[in-house]
């Protein structure tokens, strides 16, 4: 396989994100015992609220400011890929030409150098795209304590003890367990936006 055609298949593919798995809590020393269980009293009964996260990803404003955001920045990177794509082929083209009228040497030392160009564009896009994964998660994490905060809130004013996503649940019988309106609009008046930005990468 060609270097063009390499650089083609490692770097062409610029699209979902993916956010790091959250950090494990690290496992107990197997030598330390357990310690003895505090006593406690009666486990209060459940108080239950219910979040439809799914509407709230697909429709708070800070969700759609940080989309929004994304495809621009993501349509960047593609039409910055395509460029050094089509530059990179007319190079290996015009090499491939001079082949026969360049000596040996000449044409190893033009190839070195049009590879060269191929291992940079590599790593350029590869560490544009490492940029764009980083600023989503730091947005995302804003969101995150954003949400969090929301639902502390309610959880306090509501007397709850227990939210749940409400993918988990089979059925919802009670609706006036559901918080998500309440959710949503707290979130949005709390943060509307997030500042999705690629640096500028460091030489």
């Amino acid at each position: 396989m060609s270097m063009l055609f390499r650089f083609i298949a490692i770097v062409g593919l610029i699209g979902a994100i993916i956010l790091p798995a959250a950090a494990q809590n690290p496992p107990r020393s197997p030598a330390a015992p357990a310690p003895a269980a505090a006593p406690r009293g009666p486990v209060p009964p459940p108080l239950i609220g219910v979040v439809d996260m799914a509407l709230i990803q697909e429709q708070a404003s800070v969700m759609k400011s940080i989309r929004d955001q994304m495809q621009k920045e993501e349509a960047g990177l593609r039409a910055d890929l395509t460029k050094r794509e089509n530059d990179l082929r007319a190079a290996d083209q015009e090499l491939q030409q001079q082949r026969t009228l360049l000596s040996a040497d000449a044409f190893a030392e033009r190839r070195r150098n049009f590879e060269a160009q191929v291992g940079e564009s590599q790593r350029y896009m590869a560490a544009r795209k490492q940029q764009l994964d980083k600023a989503f998660s730091e947005g995302m994490r804003q969101v995150d304590g954003a949400l969090s905060a929301v639902l502390r809130e309610i959880a306090t004013e509501r007397g709850l003890n227990l939210i749940m996503p409400r993918g988990a649940l089979m059925l919802l019988a009670d609706n006036n367990l559901d918080i998500t309106d309440d959710v949503k609009r707290r979130l949005d008046n709390r943060i509307k936006t997030v500042a999705i930005k690629l640096p500028p990468l460091q030489k």
